[in-house]
């Protein structure tokens, strides 16, 4: 009894000792290779980077920050040298105090980490950068991954909330205009489960995003004044189009005219999903974006 004791005991130690490692193993798995600011057209651009492979570079929408990937981040970094990073006047980048061209900062920001070529995904405005860069520059894109890309196209549903929540910040605070966006049926998420989340980083991303303070907003400007749906057919690289069948109904018929007019695009309809499709859906939307990407290699 008293061997088998021992035996016991030290498988018991064992055990514990393989416990540990895992637990070692995941934390390390759940922290960026590299934190830092990239100074970037005069303003500074927080980044972060996981991951080892062709870099894919996540690109986030208003209001949001790069958390907004946190269910992306490190399950893309397990194929990819993943990149998220914040906008200019978004989480810890700089703000927005003179005129500026995000895709110009999304350029600067792959030659400030000397990316030769990386997939690039958008979504909602970022979309739309994701797409100016693949016009500006196709020799630095390999795939163009657009998720509820409006790309400048007025949807009337959106600007009457984003009208509506400015004017809540106005007069009750960040929170009152949070609860505006992110109750919104369109904008706002249907996975019930990630509201809270996301309403505490629309919160915090808010003022800077629709002056409550009064501030006139700065000039934001593009490589080109053409409508970038008249540049459709430009795009040469391979391109998924997502979005969800509960967005709105210009926002679904924008995307559907993206995948049309791409050549060779692919549309993915995600039916449990209105504007946030990474949030609503995550393992459906992470799945699709590395099938796609793994019928590239």
């Amino acid at each position: 009894m008293k061997n088998l004791s021992r035996i016991e005991y030290f498988i018991s130690l064992h055990f514990i000792y393989i416990l540990a490692t895992i637990s070692i193993q995941q934390t390390y798995a759940q922290t960026p290779d590299e934190t830092r600011f990239a100074e970037v057209n005069g303003t500074r651009i927080y980044y972060e980077i996981a991951g080892q492979g062709q870099p894919l570079l996540l690109i986030h929408g208003g209001a949001v920050d790069n958390r907004a990937f946190d269910e992306q981040f490190y399950v893309f970094a397990e194929h990819y040298q993943t990149i998220r990073f914040d906008l200019r006047g978004a989480g810890r980048s700089g703000d927005r105090d003179s005129p500026f061209n995000n895709a110009e900062d999304v350029y600067q920001l792959l030659k400030f980490l000397n990316i030769e070529n990386a997939y690039l995904l958008g979504i909602s405005r970022g979309g739309g950068f994701a797409f100016d860069v693949t016009l500006e520059h196709p020799e630095m894109v390999d795939a163009l991954i657009l998720v509820s890309a409006n790309m400048g196209v007025n949807v009337p549903a959106y600007h009457e909330m984003f009208d509506r929540a400015t004017e809540a910040g106005k007069d009750k605070g960040a929170r009152a205009a949070a609860e505006v966006w992110g109750y919104d049926p369109y904008q706002g998420p249907r996975r019930e489960s990630a509201r809270e989340k996301v309403l505490g980083i629309i919160e915090e991303n808010m003022p800077r995003f629709r002056y409550f303070d009064g501030h006139e907003p700065v000039e934001q400007f593009r490589y080109s004044d053409q409508p970038r749906w008249e540049r459709l057919h430009e795009i040469q690289v391979p391109s998924l189009v997502l979005s969800g069948a509960y967005d709105n109904e210009v926002a679904r018929r924008n995307s559907r005219n993206w995948a049309e007019g791409i050549p060779n695009a692919r549309l993915v309809l995600f039916e449990e999903s209105g504007h946030l499709v990474n949030i609503d859906e995550v393992d459906k939307f992470n799945q699709t974006v590395l099938d796609f990407l793994e019928n590239l290699q």
